[in-house]
């Protein structure tokens, strides 16, 4: 079984919950995603934000962020990660270490092999 640390993508995109909107903007708009995981200055995924979050009014990230955001672990099969995209209906799954820490990304294009 191949797990899923051994195809996340190891570049972080992310952003924490002081960032100003159009900083998570810009990096979805670079890295070409929809959502980003928020992280706490220790590395821990506290929520998540989407383009579909932002709100004209909102001027830092912690003011539309969602609270829940689905991870995987680093030592899950993609099997077991498909599923959970499937069933969530996600493009794109947050991978922690064994302690909790954001630590990679599997996305749709990873599993489709593109």
């Amino acid at each position: 079984m191949i797990k899923v640390g051994e195809i996340m993508i190891k570049d972080l995109v992310c952003c924490t919950p002081g960032a100003q909107l159009e900083e998570s903007k810009s990096l979805m708009k670079k890295y070409a995603c929809t959502k980003i995981p928020v992280i706490d200055k220790n590395g821990m995924i506290i929520g998540g934000v989407a383009l579909d979050d932002l709100k004209d009014d909102a001027h830092k990230v912690v003011e539309c962020m969602s609270k829940k955001m689905k991870v995987v672990e680093i030592d899950s099969t993609v099997d077991e990660c498909l599923k959970i995209m499937i069933m969530d209906n996600l493009e794109q799954v947050p991978v922690i270490d064994k302690q909790g820490h954001f630590c990679g990304m599997v996305t749709e294009k990873i599993l489709l092999g593109q």
